[in-house]
């Protein structure tokens, strides 16, 4: 790995003077060679590089004549010293220092001078002979480029006069190029190994409120977002806020990946989702979790390999956008980083997508619905209720399993159609649950029993699938404690109230009284940590951040929770929980205890 000196070596905490939305496509060029002009330069001295580095930035980004470019940073990505130490200059962004010429790339493509090519100078002048050193570290530097799995460099090497310059640019160093080609060119990386999809099962979804199918025939499209979220927030956070802030039927995105590469699945490959307007059925929505700066290589790549499986899945190439590129979607989604990715042909490595047919780990063909139950559990399910012949239970759908889960249909009532939803579901449970009373149509009694006696209750009730007296009571213990209206009927309220009570820390006293267990509940759904449960600035402006995000509204992230963070809160509370809760600014009990109910359901 090679060495890079960063940026604050040389320009302390000073940040660049601005950034550009113009596209960067490394790949299809490669890298240009500069020195640092005519004349000489001293380098007796680490400190005289440095010096040279700043004297060169301050002449980039200077309007006045007779030097200044008017540059928004450094217009160098890297720089390397006589004494071979590199040193980061603007880094892996598009750069400014190469002009506005093109060049023709192996296959015949015009590229950009800044646009395909990174810039990398060596400190030296024209009257001046590079040393072993700087040749070497230039060269250990462009095999580096060339191999990284995001914003990669192509083949092509240039000197700065090769763009058609009038310059003698990059002065002696020219007479090198040759040997600043990497020799032997670095060893291709081994096929990566597949990734998988964490299913909705894994990550503790909802059940969706209903579910719109679509087919692959009616698929053109595949569409890039970001949460514009904390890279911690998770999948359960986000579908609380659709389903219960937005009132949709469940997390709008198809897929979610993560900054780590893992992948969430959403609503799957062919279920519509609520993404992007008017672009629903036609495009598969998939969702970066994090800002715009928490974008990492690994979580391209696996959204790299979404698309290409998808066009497998499709049989057919599908048009890769982003959010903000859509017609009718006036929005910055998914950030500068993703969107110019996207534009730039989602380059990274070949990522195989484990699991098959609709998406989910199931696998099969494409046949059935998934997106409440697997493929695997509909074929023991039908097993269970005693179909013969019984299913081969391999999670691949096929005609038998299409008859199985009919014949099923048929026999808990609802209609026999072969797709596995929310109604099938229901039924399904209602006809294996038993008993007399309370609600079976999310959670069967004996799911429920068993739910109250893991919080505790005592005595515990028998898990006997029957309902009674005591499960009645147990019910409506547990629906205090997760802060729904104690009815005994275990219906999606109490089912959402239990899952976000489990999920977040879900034991606060609902007092309202702010301590250090309340704001560590807050820190942990928020994205703080460590969640030491001290409230202070960055606490305060993380909040301020997620109701910007969440709640919609226009703070300004300072740290300071005045009237209008106060305000704000209250009215993400009301929204997100339906609290009847004054929006008067004044942090007080009620808005405490709407807090600790909040975090105690994990909608917030």
């Amino acid at each position: 790995m090679v060495s890079i000196t960063p940026r604050s070596a040389w320009a302390g905490d000073e940040a660049p003077a601005g950034t550009t939305d113009l596209p960067w496509r490394p790949w299809k060029g490669g890298v240009a060679i500069h020195h640092a002009g005519s004349g000489t330069v001293p380098h007796e001295t680490r400190q005289d590089c440095l010096d040279i580095i700043l004297d060169i930035y301050q002449k980039h980004t200077s309007s006045l004549p007779p030097y200044g470019h008017g540059y928004d940073d450094i217009g160098y990505n890297y720089l390397v010293c006589q004494h071979g130490e590199i040193f980061e200059g603007r880094g892996a962004r598009r750069p400014e220092a190469n002009g506005n010429a093109y060049v023709l790339n192996g296959d015949g493509e015009a590229v950009g001078a800044n646009e395909g090519f990174y810039t990398i100078c060596g400190l030296v002048k024209s009257d001046q002979q590079p040393t072993i050193l700087m040749r070497d570290k230039i060269r250990e530097l462009i095999a580096s480029l060339r191999s990284r799995s995001s914003w990669r460099a192509g083949h092509m090497l240039m000197g700065h006069k090769q763009f058609g310059t009038s310059e003698e640019c990059p002065g002696n160093l020219f007479a090198y190029m040759d040997e600043l080609k990497p020799s032997p060119e670095p060893e291709p990386e081994p096929s990566p190994e597949p990734t998988g999809i964490i299913t909705r099962g894994e990550w503790g979804a909802r059940a969706p409120r209903s579910v719109t199918r679509t087919t692959w025939a009616e698929r053109t499209g595949f569409t890039v977002h970001y949460s514009y979220s904390p890279a911690t927030t998770t999948p359960r956070s986000i579908q609380n806020y659709h389903m219960d802030s937005n009132g949709w039927d469940d997390i709008g995105y198809n897929f979610l990946v993560d900054d780590q590469g893992r992948i969430y699945e959403g609503r799957g490959w062919l279920t519509v989702g609520a993404h992007a307007t008017g672009y629903n059925t036609s495009h598969i929505g998939v969702c970066f979790i994090g800002y715009n700066g928490d974008v990492t290589g690994a979580a391209k790549n696996v959204i790299r390999g979404l698309y290409l499986h998808a066009n497998g899945l499709a049989g057919k190439t599908l048009t890769a956008t982003y959010h903000g590129g859509l017609p009718g979607n006036s929005t910055s989604c998914p950030g500068a980083n993703l969107r110019e990715w996207v534009l730039g042909g989602m380059d990274g490595l070949d990522i195989p997508i484990g699991g098959g047919g609709d998406g989910h780990s199931g696998g099969g063909d494409g046949g059935g619905m998934t997106a409440v139950r697997q493929i695997a559990a509909q074929q023991k399910a039908v097993n269970e209720l005693g179909y013969s012949p019984p299913l081969v239970i391999d999670g691949v759908w096929g005609p038998n399993t299409d008859a199985g889960v009919r014949w099923l249909q048929n026999l808990v009532g609802v209609t026999a159609d072969g797709l596995w939803g929310p109604a099938t579901e229901d039924a399904y449970r209602a006809y294996v649950a038993g008993g007399g009373g309370g609600m079976t149509t999310v959670r069967s009694v004996a799911a429920q029993q068993k739910a109250v006696n893991e919080l505790g209750y005592s005595p515990p009730l028998v898990i006997d699938g029957v309902w009674g007296p005591n499960t009645d009571a147990g019910v409506r213990w547990l629906q205090d404690r997760v802060g729904v209206t104690a009815d005994g009927l275990w219906g999606p309220a109490t089912e959402s109230a239990y899952f976000g009570y489990i999920d977040g820390t879900g034991d606060l006293v609902v007092d309202g009284q702010l301590g250090p267990k309340t704001y560590a509940a807050l820190q942990s759904q928020i994205g703080v940590f460590p969640a030491d449960g001290v409230w202070g600035p960055q606490t305060a402006a993380a909040l301020q951040r997620h109701l910007n995000r969440w709640y919609g509204s226009s703070l300004v992230v300072d740290g300071d929770f005045g009237t209008a963070s106060v305000t704000a809160l209250q009215g993400h509370l009301r929204k997100s929980n339906g609290f009847d809760l004054a929006m008067d600014g004044v942090w007080g009990t009620a808005t405490t205890e709407a807090l600790q109910l909040a975090l105690n359901r994990g909608r917030f």
